[in-house]
């Protein structure tokens, strides 16, 4: 039997689909070309594929892992929100590879539950969590090598929030550095008798917004993409909008020097990250021989606002949260077609069938994704016909959501304010125009309401009835925390 390909799979934490200079929406400058800086990842979709319109199952960083490792929609997870559930799965992702003998690490960011959960992979870390100093190798490292001096916070900036500087530690310190630095000495210590399934979890360019000075230097002095601002975003959020927002505001009027220091140190981060995977693929090329060998996969757990329509962070329906980057990159040789951009509704719950279809492992029965090597092969091929996605509420009720997204319409309702939203994607990508709050569209209306509510129908929340949606209370969400 031949030897099964290895595979690479990189992570983002808080990637927006549009931070990336292939996607067909990144913003770009007065000559036409991509603001955003990422050559190396443009570079997979010349041996594969650029899928444009991935979406999460949750737009907010736990529920949306859990289907990524699970390949379950948050409904078959039982987790809609970030609070709880330890990851008790009968199958992973990592656990299959496991079990068809791939040598298979996590380095990184991981977000399981309880800490330490390995989620299948045979071993674990080391690890950056993210806001702790508890449990977090990133952590311990760094403050070893100041002797003492400065740690993770040092610089005054904390996760979540919208502030923003250079980073106060050197390059070679930065957090995205230091996952690198730990999957090179993976490729050097692996075992080479098996193929390996590395994970390089990264955990920026999620908050804090802290590049190092050369990728804040690429950004801060340049004409920065404003905001998008949608004709219903005042009726939707004024009232809700604070005079002094905190640094971790989830909604905030500022000023727009404010918004340029973070969108520019924002795309630094990705920039950053994207520098330190041409570090990483030179290695495997030049070093280890095994980059022609490889299945590589990069995407997010899900997005950032950047101040969309005054928010900030995640936890949203709209395209800057619920939108990621996903790229593959096949091993040389295949048979699959390359440089290819997939434009249908995918998402994160796809990838486990996908990894497992294409090195020929058995894909579980309790996987409710679907391959997207169906897609590769004929991106007009019949697929599921449409996308969901859903939040409980999170942060505040506001950020309640249920989504559907077809090869044209985006839907999203609000189980708990009863606020909806109907976008034309292929004519307002930006989601400036809310259609639902347009007399002369409510038939169109009225069928999207019908397709969620039967989509809904018996979910255990009460949202429908299978005919109509219904408005719940907050208890709806059993053993939902206060965060």
């Amino acid at each position: 039997m031949p030897r099964r390909p290895n595979i690479l799979f990189v992570m983002a934490d808080q990637h927006r689909g549009d931070a990336l200079g292939a996607d067909p929406h990144c913003p770009t400058d007065d000559a036409g070309y991509p603001f955003v800086h990422t050559p190396e990842l443009n570079r997979l979709v010349d041996r594969g594929a650029l899928f444009s319109r991935a979406y999460v199952p949750a737009p907010i960083c736990v529920p949306a892992r859990q289907s990524l490792w699970s390949g379950q929609t948050p409904a078959s997870t039982g987790a809609t929100n970030w609070y709880g559930h330890p990851w008790d799965f009968e199958h992973t992702l990592a656990g299959e590879l496991t079990d068809a003998g791939y040598q298979t690490q996590l380095i990184g960011k991981t977000h399981s539950h309880p800490r330490g959960n390995h989620v299948g992979f045979e071993r674990l870390g080391p690890t950056h969590v993210g806001a702790s100093l508890r449990d977090d190798d990133y952590a311990e490292w760094l403050q070893d090598q100041s002797g003492g001096k400065y740690d993770k916070h040092t610089g005054g900036l904390e996760s979540n929030t919208w502030t923003a500087r250079p980073s106060h530690v050197p390059e070679h310190e930065h957090a995205t550095t230091w996952t690198t630095t730990k999957a090179l000495e993976f490729l050097e210590e692996r075992d080479e008798d098996r193929p390996f399934f590395l994970t390089v979890s990264y955990q920026r360019p999620h908050p804090p917004f802290d590049p190092p000075q050369a990728f804040w230097d690429m950004y801060i002095d340049r004409e920065l993409p404003e905001p998008f601002m949608g004709d219903w975003t005042s009726d939707t959020f004024g009232d809700v909008m604070p005079e002094y927002p905190s640094t971790d505001a989830w909604i905030a009027d500022l000023s727009p020097d404010e918004i340029d220091r973070a969108r520019a140190a924002y795309y630094g981060l990705v920039t950053q990250i994207d520098f330190q995977l041409t570090r990483l693929f030179e290695a495997m090329w030049r070093k280890h021989g095994v980059l022609d060998d490889t299945l590589i996969i990069y995407t997010s757990d899900h997005g950032e606002m950047l101040g969309d329509f005054h928010l900030w962070r995640k936890g949203f329906p709209f395209e800057g949260s619920a939108r990621v980057p996903l790229l593959m990159q096949f091993p040389a040789g295949t048979e699959y077609p390359t440089a290819q951009t997939i434009n249908r509704p995918v998402g994160l719950e796809d990838i486990m069938p996908t990894i497992l279809e294409f090195v020929g492992v058995d894909i579980p029965d309790t996987v409710d994704g679907r391959s997207l090597l169906t897609l590769v092969e004929d991106p007009a091929s019949d697929w599921r016909p449409y996308y969901h996605g859903e939040l409980g509420p999170s942060w505040s009720p506001n950020d309640a959501t249920q989504y559907i997204i077809d090869e044209q319409y985006k839907y999203a309702w609000n189980p708990f304010t009863d606020d909806e939203f109907l976008f034309d994607l292929t004519a307002d990508r930006r989601e400036i125009q809310n259609l639902a709050a347009d007399p002369t569209e409510e038939e169109l209306l009225h069928e999207y309401r019908k397709t969620l509510a039967s989509h809904l129908e018996d979910r255990d929340e009460g949202f429908s009835d299978g005919e109509t949606l219904n408005t719940v209370g907050l208890d709806a969400w059993e053993g939902m925390e206060t965060p």
